[in-house]
């Protein structure tokens, strides 16, 4: 084994000391908002009418009822597909400020998985993330994955699979073209919305890990459910689900819950007459609007479609060139663009959703550190995270310091939004040659002044 010098055995140190405490913060964070969820939900049990402390509260309300007595799936009081049936039943034996506590510190787990995972396409792909970066990584971060821990949502546990899925399809075998599409699947199957990664396999003609996702998706929302409560119902559960999440959506472009945090939400709330946040004072509801134009509902939806058509053409027009291997900063630079895709084009979104965001922000870090960028771009893309950063700011309870109303207006214009929309532009704009960018990270870039930027 290759010697290290003392410079080299300190920075290990080092690195190995900054790992152990970062985690260990976040180990002792994850414990403290588990007992408070515990705490909460074990006050609200005792009250004459208990009411839903957070979402995860809700669905451990609702889910004896399809597993026992196999009710039907309507409304969007459950909004996951129905194969999360099968992934929560164990937490249904616990009491529910058990269940509350054991579901946060499950999270712990996940987020190192999806940190690791999203870290290692990162140096697969040919690059790294420097302190200041990563802490910015960090501190964007930091608040939709406590929003998830503290509503106890589904988000986490979508992004485990689908980090892993494409930190394997990355590797570019057999088997791990097998395994990631599978796990990019299983992501589906949790949440709908990482299907748009079946679109980006498809145009990158990756077809292996394209077949395996479609099998995939066919298997985790069929085979589980049928081996519990038979075909029967898990065809029927699945019809059900694609009836009242699905076709609304997808086939009349209806957004039911205008005060989201997906594009649809925000557009909706400036193109027609729809209230963007309801306050009560006494007992009496006041309104508030936000609208700059005065469409009806449905052309505000048509309009939707078309903005969201025309970014996914800009989209695959930037993709429009071969990419010969995916270990490559290129093929980082394009999940993080996907990533955030995906969070605008939902129905709806919350803070938490941006979980996903990690993807994107993992691309704009290895701009921000990379000696193959440009000065100027690894500038310009640490003053994005730091906008970034003060935006997603915006969406904590800090925000309250401006007013009684603040958190209102702060989901209304939504910060979220702007700061996933400045860091995709970092990176659409970061004018890497394109032969630097789809490079394989194991050999060479050639030199940047014989080709075009891509």
């Amino acid at each position: 084994m290759k010697k290290l010098n003392s410079a080299e055995a300190k920075a290990q140190a080092q690195r190995l000391w900054t790992t152990i405490i970062a985690w260990s913060v976040v180990a002792i964070a994850s414990l403290v908002i588990a007992i408070q969820a515990w705490h909460r939900q074990a006050k609200d049990l005792v009250l004459p009418h208990p009411l839903d402390i957070n979402d995860f509260n809700r669905w451990l309300r609702m889910l004896p009822q399809f597993l026992h007595q196999h009710a039907t799936i309507s409304g969007n009081l459950w909004p996951m597909p129905p194969f999360t049936f099968v992934l929560l039943a164990p937490l249904s034996w616990l009491s529910f400020p058990a269940a509350q506590f054991t579901w946060v510190l499950c999270k712990t787990v996940m987020l190192a998985i999806i940190f690791y995972s999203t870290m290692g396409i990162v140096r697969r792909g040919g690059g790294k993330i420097d302190p200041l970066p990563m802490v910015l990584i960090l501190l964007i971060w930091l608040w939709p994955v406590v929003g998830d821990m503290q509503e106890g949502q589904m988000n986490l546990l979508m992004l485990t699979p689908l980090a892993a899925g494409l930190f394997f399809v990355q590797r570019e075998k057999l088997w791990s073209d097998i395994l990631g599409g599978l796990l990019i699947a299983m992501a589906v199957a949790i949440k709908v919305s990482p299907l748009i990664f079946l679109v980006y396999l498809l145009w990158r003609k990756r077809w292996l890990p394209a077949l395996s996702m479609l099998g995939g998706i066919v298997f985790w929302l069929y085979v589980p459910l049928a081996i519990c409560f038979g075909l029967h119902q898990a065809i029927s559960w699945n019809q059900q689900y694609l009836h009242a999440m699905i076709e609304p959506y997808l086939v009349n472009g209806s957004v039911t819950i205008v005060s989201g945090e997906s594009l649809p939400s925000f557009l909706i709330r400036l193109l027609a007459h729809r209230s963007a946040f309801i306050t009560y004072h006494h007992g009496v509801a006041k309104r508030y609007y936000v609208n700059v134009l005065n469409v009806s509902v449905p052309v505000a939806q048509r309009i939707v479609r078309i903005v969201l058509v025309i970014i996914g053409i800009i989209g695959l027009v930037w993709m429009r060139r071969i990419l010969p291997t995916l270990k490559c900063r290129r093929y980082v630079f394009e999940i993080g663009a996907v990533a955030a895709f995906l969070l605008w084009a939902e129905a709806w979104a919350w803070v938490p959703h941006y979980v996903t965001l990690i993807f994107t922000l993992m691309a704009a870090g290895l701009i921000a550190s990379d000696s193959a960028a440009k000065p100027a771009t690894r500038l310009r893309m640490n003053i994005f995270l730091g906008i970034a950063a003060v935006l997603m700011m915006l969406t904590s309870d800090m925000v309250k310091i401006f007013g009684p109303h603040a958190s209102n207006y702060s989901r209304t214009y939504d910060p979220v939004l702007f700061a996933g929309m400045i860091l995709v532009l970092g990176i659409m704009t970061a004018g890497y040659p394109w032969s630097v960018a789809s490079a394989a990270a194991e050999a060479p870039a050639p030199p940047t002044e014989q080709s075009p930027p891509g």
